[in-house]
């Protein structure tokens, strides 16, 4: 039974998979090209229709936050397919009944997560932010759509953080909105956020094998009427990738240059407007029919060429791709070409379709051997595939530089960690590297994906103190940081993509350098160092006397920067969306990345200002004490003393500058609020007038009940109204039963308009201003208010000091003892005498 019915689980899911439109695969296959012209145009009509929906990604709505740190934002992750010419986002936000719309800021980005700086505070000194393009998108949390298009994005992950914009400086904490929303005043406001992404895929792209031995000569024949898309891969170790243009002609044209511009990208289709796409027009050469045109890869990715006719008369020409190497060819594993195994080209991509026809051609393009393989129902491709023959010797660039491929050294905790040379032959590792003061030289290390982003990536530079100039000339290093592309530095030690380093022995300061990159994208990324020397009194570079400069240098990775935020702030880390990443969250009015802009810092003495405000103001407790004490409240004397300790010990741990701290903040802060709510509770128990078994029975229910509410949530609603409704009730009760017992009001008159009226009064007051007139600005001038009218308010509230005949419950009647127990019990007296 079981059986029969997975089985006609497995048909249903089979035939909505096959009849459902764009639901077939999540990334479209691959165009290659054929040698017959007939079936090219033939094959380019049918895959034009599949040049569509490639793919949707839905994210269900998530609550988002209000800005105040980099803390608040909610991260949301995209996985982007290859080929994908473009990505549409919809995004909607909406927020809880009856709440005003809000205003939504969305950032999004390749690769890792986006450094933003909504505030616009400045950045500390050498940090790295503006690195990959960025998209930014602003909505209304009022469910009407935005739209977000991204033309050729790059495949891999994409990271969106999003958050609520507003201005406002009220304090947000949950019991004074409770008491707002109590009064029907603020309702409390919650905000989600929903994404939708669709993409649309490039299907005519020809995948081909690049030549990368010496003795071949491969070309592919093409006939291009308008554009064209290949695609190719690059494994390690390769040093330039040149595509070679030949036999280039145009029907009918009599101009003798070739006729067609070349755009070349890594890991996405060539975009016109994307600065790490290189173009190239051909028209320029004065070579004939050919054009050679040299490109620097990226290593273990996927390439994406671009070749489009620049008239409108088609151009028929020869393409080879040219791979040059320094070093072994790893990573991709092209010895699996024999076996025309596409799909494994690249462990990431697996996107070839094997009903295909696959036809081999070597340098004479004779055709080896032609398979076909293809079954109802799919297309049929006609890819041109080209076979490198082994155990033969690779291109090799002659001016490959010195290159040292870092090894990663990991600590205990996340983002920890550091690159260090290769050991030696005796296991020790280099202090110091040697580069030669002829070329360039590369260091290389590799970041992972997800688990390396979430910190800071810092990158030290510096000449060794030990070096030598003979007093002739001064030495400079020059270093270019980037990331996929390897970039010599210019003699000024100006880099065009990436992060430029420059030191030189001309002083003292000048010796060393940093660099910070937060959140770095993962990848393989390159520090390229390049030394020259020049006179002492002047710029004009000379040739060098040693053959090589020795440097210090150090790669490391760490939470926000170097694990610390200045003096104002403090590091945390952070889940959002199942990513863990590091950031600083500022004190005293300080802003920035790293806790160092003072634009609107608070001033010392108004910190000062603030600790003595907030613990200073705790001694308005203590008339309230004395007057507990001469009363004989000594109950309520003692939660009065307790109030005002932990609350001025709180306060002075909780500050942001001057900061004293007891005993741990959780602690401290459990006992202040747990004596301010219990001392509410006991100084209504005392203005009840309660017979004392029932009093003393009460205080111990209240100390219980409102220790567990204060454990349970110590800033909820609920542990603030449940025991001050009790108490009240509990007040109430007994007032209308004395006022039914006497037969008049109770208390009198007097309590009520010089104590009870005048306590309200300052309670009021004073639990308004704390609900409603807190600000970030005016916390601890308001908050020290509240303080003082709650201790003045009990100090008016604490019921005059009872009878001697009233401590005593007069209706309880004292059993006398009876006669047999009023006899005093004689103990019979016995001599004691040893035993001889």
């Amino acid at each position: 039974m079981c059986t029969g019915v997975r089985v006609w689980g497995h048909l249903l899911l089979l035939a909505w998979v096959v009849c459902t439109p764009g639901a077939s695969s999540p990334t479209s296959q691959p165009h290659v090209a054929s040698t017959s012209e007939a079936s090219e145009g033939t094959l380019r009509e049918v895959l034009a229709e599949r040049q569509v929906l490639a793919g949707r990604e839905v994210l269900a709505g998530r609550q988002v936050y209000s800005y105040r740190s980099y803390k608040d934002v909610q991260i949301f992750h995209f996985s982007i397919p290859p080929q994908v010419s473009q990505s549409v986002y919809n995004f909607t936000a909406n927020d809880s009944l009856a709440c005003e719309p809000r205003n939504i800021t969305i950032f999004l980005q390749a690769h890792s997560y986006p450094v933003i700086n909504p505030d616009r505070a400045v950045y500390p000194p050498g940090l790295w932010v503006n690195r990959s393009r960025m998209y930014e998108v602003h909505l209304r949390s009022d469910l009407k759509p935005a739209i977000l298009s991204v033309q050729y994005p790059v495949a891999g992950d994409w990271f969106m953080v999003a958050f609520i914009n507003e201005a406002s400086n009220r304090i947000t904490q949950a019991v004074r909105f409770a008491i707002a929303l109590t009064l029907g005043l603020f309702p409390s406001c919650h905000s989600w956020l929903q994404a939708k992404v669709t993409h649309q895929q490039q299907g005519d792209v020809t995948t081909v094998v690049p030549e990368i031995h010496a003795h071949q000569e491969i070309q592919l024949f093409q006939k291009i009427e308008d554009s064209q898309y290949y695609r190719f891969y690059v494994p390690s170790a390769t040093w330039m990738v040149m595509v070679n243009i030949s036999n280039c002609l145009a029907p009918g044209d009599k101009n003798e240059s070739c006729p067609i511009n070349i755009a070349f990208r890594a890991r996405a289709l060539p975009d016109f407007e994307s600065t790490d796409t290189v173009f190239h027009n051909c028209s320029d050469d004065s070579s004939g029919n050919t054009c050679i045109v040299e490109f620097i890869p990226e290593e273990e990715v996927w390439h994406y060429l671009h070749i489009s006719a620049a008239s409108s008369a088609p151009v028929q020409l020869g393409m080879a791709v040219k791979l040059q190497f320094c070093g072994e060819v790893g990573g991709s594993s092209y010895h699996l070409l024999s076996k025309v195994n596409l799909d494994q080209l690249s462990p990431e991509d697996s996107i070839v379709d094997f009903n295909t026809t696959f036809t081999i051609y070597t340098n004479d393009s004779e055709e080896l051997s032609q398979a076909t393989t293809s079954q109802e129902g799919t297309i049929k491709a006609e890819p041109v595939i080209f076979m490198p023959v082994s155990k033969t010797k690779q291109l090799a660039a002659e001016n490959c530089w010195p290159r040292h491929n870092l090894v990663k050294k990991t600590f205990g905790g996340n983002f920890v960690f550091e690159y260090d040379l290769p050991p030696n032959e005796n296991g020790s590792v280099p202090l110091l590297l040697d580069i030669s003061n002829t070329s360039p030289t590369l260091l290389a290390f590799n970041l992972e994906s997800i688990t390396d982003i979430g910190g800071t990536l810092v990158i030290e530079l510096a000449i060794s103190p030990f070096i030598n100039n003979n007093n002739t000339h001064n030495i400079s290093v020059a270093g270019c940081v980037t990331r996929g592309k390897r970039e010599e530095p210019d003699e000024d030690g100006a880099c065009v993509r990436g992060h430029h380093l420059l030191v030189n022995t001309s002083s003292h300061d000048t010796k060393g350098t940093s660099l910070s990159i937060p959140f770095p994208e993962p990848g393989l990324w390159y520090l390229t160092l390049r030394p020259w020397c020049y006179l002492l009194n002047a710029s004009e570079v000379v040739e060098c006397s040693e053959q090589e400069t020795s440097i210090l240098f150090h790669i490391s990775s760490a939470s926000c920067l170097d694990g610390k935020c200045g003096t104002y702030g403090s590091c945390y880390q952070y889940i959002s969306g199942g990513f863990i990443f590091s950031t600083c969250v500022c004190d005293a009015g300080y802003r920035g990345w790293g806790c160092t802009d003072d634009a609107q810092a608070t001033p010392n003495w108004e910190l000062l200002l603030s600790t003595l405000l907030l613990t200073l103001s705790n001694l308005f407790f203590l008339p309230a004490i004395i007057l507990a004490l001469k009363r004989r409240y000594f109950a309520e004397a003692l939660v009065y003393v307790f109030t005002m300790v932990f609350s001025t010990f709180y306060h002075a741990c909780d500050q942001e500058a001057y900061v004293f701290c007891l005993m741990r903040l959780s602690v401290m802060q459990f006992c202040d609020f747990y004596s301010a709510i219990f001392s509410f509770w006991v100084t209504l128990i005392a203005m009840a007038d309660l017979p004392h078994s029932l009093y003393s029975l009460l205080h111990v229910a209240g100390a219980m009940i409102v220790a567990l509410g204060v454990e349970y949530d110590r800033t909820g609603l609920w542990v603030f109204v449940v025991p001050s409704v009790s108490a009240f009730v509990v007040m109430s009760s007994s007032w209308i039963w004395h006022c039914k017992q006497q037969q008049g009001c109770f208390p009198s008159r007097q309590y009520w308009l010089t104590s009870l009226l005048p306590g309200v009064l300052l309670a009021a007051s004073g639990l308004i201003c704390y609900a409603f007139f807190e600000t970030h600005d005016n916390y601890y001038y308001v908050h020290s208010v509240w303080h003082a009218t709650m201790a003045l308010a009990i100090l008016c509230l604490l019921p005059p000091r009872r009878k001697k005949e009233e401590v005593l419950d007069e209706e309880e009647d004292v059993e006398p003892l009876s006669e047999c127990e009023a006899q005093p019990i004689m103990a019979e007296g016995h001599n004691y005498s040893p035993v001889s």
